[in-house]
Formats: structure tokens, C-alpha cells, sequence
């Protein structure tokens, strides 16, 4: 995901919580071969496919990764951790925005080359964008603290489809931190708190 402009932004100290105009390039690289009787799976089958660009709309935070390191994530579950919010702020958006979350993308990054920190990126799948991650960003605080709320109040161990699985997640949910992303989020809904 790349930022073209930034409409809005606040500062919350730990990080940056933004939104503006951005272009989601994606590329096919295969696809899975399973056996119909069983679903064993056989392998990848690998294709060369041009890139794709779609210029949409999109709301993002950062997170200095001091912050996060603070909080109790370790160095190496902050893909995780982050991934996981992204998945559970994506499928909690409808909530604030006329939408379903497939008609929403995200990133998760644990170093993004534009902002220079950890970032969770949530975008239109649109081109031109709806602008229901623009609602997102509008309604900040609510959303987080919806978001955290799903991960904190569900029953599984270490993330499930209720919570931070997502149907629709390009690296098959892989990797994923249930409790690295709920310790993220109370970092952010603390930070947001402040900043209000």
C-alpha cells in the first residue's frame, strides 16, 4: 500500500492516526491444487501474472515500535500481532460504516517505507474508494474500542474466526498474535483517549 496523500491526520503520541487517498498493488502468484476426494493438499501451481493497482481511500495507524516492544510484544510477534488487529478492525468496520468486510482490504506491516514504523493499513476495496475506511477514521475511538472488545471477549486460545481469522486473508492468516494484537489495540485505545 502506498500513500498518495493524507487527508487528515492526528498525532497520538506513540504513533500517527491518518487517512487520505493510497494505491493497493497486488499480484496472483499461484494457486492451490487440493485432491477432490479428500482435500489433501497437492501443491501450488505458480502463474505470472502482471501487477494490479487499485487507487482507493484508506485509514492507518502507526505505532512506534519502542511502544510495542513496552506493551509485552516481543520483536518477533509484531507481524503477528499487528495482522491480527488489521483482521479483527476490518471485520468490526461494518459496525460504523455501511458495508461488509469484503468490501474492505487491509495491510499490516512491521515496517512500512513511508511512515518508517509498525503500520496497520484499512482501505476500500473500491477503486475511488466508498469511503467507508474514511468512517473508520471519523468515528476513531468507538471503532478500536469495538475492535478490542471482540478480541478480549472471545473464548479462544489463540485466534479464531470469530476474532482475528479472516475468510478472505492473502497469507492465510499466517502469521497471527491474539494476545500481541489485543495489547496493541489497549495501547491505541489508550493513546486515542488521551488525544480526544
Amino acid at each position: 500500500v502506498e500513500i498518495l496523500d493524507v487527508e487528515e491526520s492526528r498525532d497520538l503520541g506513540i504513533g500517527v492516526w491518518a487517512t487520505g487517498r493510497v494505491v493497493v498493488s497486488s499480484r496472483v502468484i499461484g494457486y492451490d491444487v487440493r485432491r477432490n476426494s479428500d482435500g489433501l493438499y497437492l501443491g501450488m501451481v505458480p502463474l505470472s501474472m502482471p501487477v494490479r493497482q487499485l487507487e482507493t481511500v484508506g485509514t492507518w495507524w502507526t505505532m512506534k515500535e519502542a511502544v510495542i516492544l513496552d506493551c509485552g510484544v516481543e520483536r518477533s510477534d509484531i507481524p503477528g500481532a499487528l495482522h491480527g488487529a488489521e483482521h479483527a478492525s476490518i471485520g468490526i468496520l461494518p459496525l460504523f460504516a455501511t458495508c461488509d468486510r469484503w468490501d474492505l482490504g487491509g495491510l499490516s506491516t512491521a515496517g512500512h517505507s513511508q511512515t518508517g514504523e509498525p503500520t496497520v493499513f484499512v482501505h476500500d476495496a473500491l477503486h475511488g474508494g466508498s469511503r467507508c475506511a474514511r468512517r473508520g477514521f471519523d468515528a476513531s475511538l468507538q471503532w478500536i474500542e469495538a475492535t478490542l472488545s471482540v478480541i478480549a471477549n472471545c473464548n479462544c486460545s489463540s485466534g479464531c474466526p470469530r476474532c482475528i481469522q479472516s475468510p478472505k486473508c492473502g497469507n492465510n492468516n499466517d502469521p497471527l498474535s491474539k494476545d500481541g494484537a489485543r495489547r496493541v489495540l489497549l495501547q491505541l485505545r489508550e493513546a486515542m483517549k488521551a488525544a480526544h
